[in-house]
C-alpha cells in the first residue's frame, strides 16, 4: 500500500490554531455588527425620540406656538438623513393640530385610522412593520403633554437609504480582515518558531541513528530559547553524555583488553622462563646426584664436592621460587598488601646497620641522607627487601665503589628519593628492559652470580603497589641512578 503524505508538524500546527482565531474572530464579528448596527437603530430612535421630547417640552414651557417649532424641526432635519420624518400634533380629541411639511403623513397610523389615539402617555420610538404587506417598515412614537392637551406623533419610513446607514458595516469588515491577516501571520511564524525545535531535534535524531558517534554538526544546532528548546537542549547533552560514556566505556574495554593480553602475554613468557629458569638448577642437580649413586667408589673429596655444588643450585632454587612468589602476591594489587605509617629513616638507618653486618653490599660503601620524620605509607618489609634488591644488584654488577640513598625532594602527596651508584652504568640499550622479568645483560654472567632475573621486576612492583613510581638511567660521569617515589605518611604525634 501506498501510504498517505503527512502533513509536517508546522502544519499540523498551524491549520488549527488559524480556524480557532478565524472562529474567534468571525464571533467577534458578528457580535460586533450586531452590536454596531443596533447602536445606530438606537441613534435614530434616540433623535427622533428627541424630537418628540423637544416639542413637547417647549409646550410645556408655555411655547403655545406649535406650528413654529414644527416648522424649525423640518428646516433643521432638511436635506439630512432625517428629512424623511413626518411630525403630527393632535388635541385632546383627536384633532389635527399641525403636521409638518415634510414627511410622509399615511404612515401616521392614527391619520390613517389605523389605530386610534394612544392611550398611554408615552410610546417610545419603535420600528414597526406596515399593515400594508407591499410598504417597508417604519419608525413610530407618540406621547401626550402634561396637560393631556396635545399628542405628538412621530413617524419615518425605513427607507433604502436609512437601511443602508443601518447596515453598511464596512468598516468592520475591514478590521475583521486585517485581524484574520495578522492573526494568521502570527499563528503561522509562533508555529513555525515552536516548530522549530521539533525539527531539529528530528534532525539530531536522524543524524545520530546514522552514526554510531554524535555527529560535529550536531554542535552548530542552535536550538530556540523556549521550554521545546530546553527539552531538545537536554536529550542532546544526555545523548552526548551517553555516547561519551560509551566512547570511555569502549576506550576503557580496549585497554582492560590490551591488559589482559599483556599480562596473557607476560603470564606466558613467565611461564616459559620459569620453565627454562626451573629445568638448569634441576638439571645439574639430578646430574649429580645420578652421578654420585652410580659411582658408590667414588672417592669422598669429589663427592662432597658434587653435594656442596648440588646443595647450592638448590639454594638458587628455593630462592627462584621465593621470588616467583613474592612478585606473584604483588601482582595480586595492594588490596593484598598491608601499608602502614613508619619513618623512612628509620628503614635506611636499619638497612645500613644490617648491611654492615652481611656485607651484601660486598666492597662498596653505603651512605644514606634521609631526614628524621620522613614518614611514608607503604609495606615496611617489602620496601627493604627492595632496597636490599637494589644492594644486591648494584654489589653484583656495578663495579663501584660508593652507593648511595637520599631525598631529593617532595610535593603534597610523595617523597621522592635515589638510589645511585658510582659503577659502571648499564648500555643504553638495555636500560628501557631492566624491569623485565628474567631479562639479563649478560646471561653468563648473571648465571655465575646467583641471580634469579626477577630482582629489578620485584622492585618495580614494590613500588608501584606501594601507589609510587620508578625510574632508571645512567648518570654522569659514571654510575646507575633508580629514582623512585612513595607516598606520604602520617606522623604518630
Amino acid at each position: 500500500m501506498v501510504s498517505k503524505k503527512r502533513l509536517n508538524y508546522h502544519w499540523r500546527l498551524f491549520i488549527p490554531l488559524t480556524a480557532m482565531l478565524w472562529l474567534i474572530i468571525g464571533a467577534m464579528a458578528s457580535y460586533q455588527y450586531r452590536w454596531e448596527r443596533n447602536y445606530r437603530m438606537d441613534r435614530i430612535k434616540w433623535q427622533l425620540d428627541n424630537m418628540r421630547q423637544s416639542l413637547i417640552r417647549a409646550y410645556d414651557f408655555g411655547d403655545k406656538d406649535i406650528d413654529e417649532f414644527v416648522k424649525f424641526i423640518d428646516r433643521f432635519f432638511q436635506n439630512s438623513m432625517y428629512d424623511g420624518v413626518h411630525i403630527a400634533v393632535y388635541d385632546r380629541c383627536g384633532h389635527l393640530i399641525t403636521q409638518s411639511a415634510y414627511g410622509a403623513p399615511d404612515i401616521d397610523p392614527h391619520a390613517t385610522g389605523q389605530e386610534p389615539m394612544p392611550s398611554t402617555d408615552e410610546i417610545a420610538t419603535i420600528l414597526r412593520s406596515s399593515a400594508d404587506k407591499g410598504s417597508k417598515p417604519y419608525f413610530y412614537s407618540a406621547e401626550r403633554s402634561d396637560d393631556g392637551n396635545i399628542c405628538v406623533h412621530t413617524s419615518m419610513p425605513y427607507s433604502a437609504t436609512i437601511e443602508k446607514i443601518v447596515n453598511d458595516v464596512s468598516i468592520i469588515w475591514v478590521l475583521v480582515f486585517s485581524m484574520a491577516i495578522a492573526a494568521t501571520l502570527m499563528a503561522y511564524f509562533s508555529t513555525r518558531h515552536l516548530s522549530r525545535s521539533v525539527y531539529l531535534l528530528r534532525d539530531f535524531a536522524r543524524l545520530a541513528a546514522s552514526s554510531k558517534q554524535l555527529p560535529e554538526k550536531v554542535g552548530t544546532m542552535e536550538f530556540p530559547h523556549n521550554e521545546l528548546g530546553d527539552i531538545s537542549r537536554q536529550i542532546v547533552s544526555i545523548y552526548r553524555a551517553k555516547d561519551k560514556a560509551l566512547a570511555r566505556s569502549v576506550h576503557e574495554h580496549k585497554i582492560a583488553q590490551r591488559a589482559n593480553e599483556e599480562k596473557a602475554r607476560i603470564k606466558r613468557q613467565v611461564a616459559n622462563n620459569l620453565n627454562h629458569e626451573l629445568k638448569t638448577p634441576v638439571g645439574i642437580i639430578k646430574g649429580y646426584l645420578d652421578t654420585i649413586i652410580s659411582d658408590p667408589g667414588m672417592p669422598d673429596e669429589l663427592r662432597i664436592n658434587f653435594l656442596k655444588k648440588t646443595q647450592a643450585h638448590t639454594d638458587r632454587l628455593a630462592e627462584l621460587l621465593r621470588d616467583v612468589s613474592i612478585i606473584t602476591r604483588l601482582d595480586e594489587g595492594a588490596s593484598q598488601v598491608e601499608l602502614t605509617d613508619f619513618d623512612f629513616h628509620d628503614l635506611a638507618y636499619n638497612l645500613a646497620n644490617d648491611l654492615e653486618i652481611s656485607h651484601l653490599n660486598g666492597n662498596m660503601d653505603f651512605d644514606y641522607d634521609i631526614p628524621f620524620d620522613c614518614y611514608i605509607k607503604a609495606n615496611y618489609t617489602l620496601v627493604s627487601a627492595a632496597l636490599l634488591n637494589l644492594v644486591k644488584n648494584a654489589a653484583a654488577y656495578s663495579k663501584g665503589t660508593e652507593i648511595t640513598l637520599k631525598i631529593t625532594g617532595e610535593d603534597d602527596k610523595f617523597y621522592w628519593f635515589s638510589f645511585s651508584d658510582n659503577g659502571c652504568g648499564v648500555p643504553e640499550q638495555h636500560i628501557p628492559h631492566l624491569f623485565e622479568r628474567f631479562y639479563r645483560i649478560d646471561e653468563g654472567r648473571a648465571r655465575k652470580s646467583g641471580g634469579t632475573g626477577l630482582g629489578l621486576p620485584i622492585v618495580q612492583s614494590t613500588f608501584t603497589t606501594m601507589g609510587g613510581t620508578i625510574s632508571v638511567h645512567n648518570i654522569k660521569p659514571s654510575g646507575l641512578e633508580f629514582r623512585f617515589s612513595l607516598p606520604k605518611g602520617k606522623s604518630p604525634d
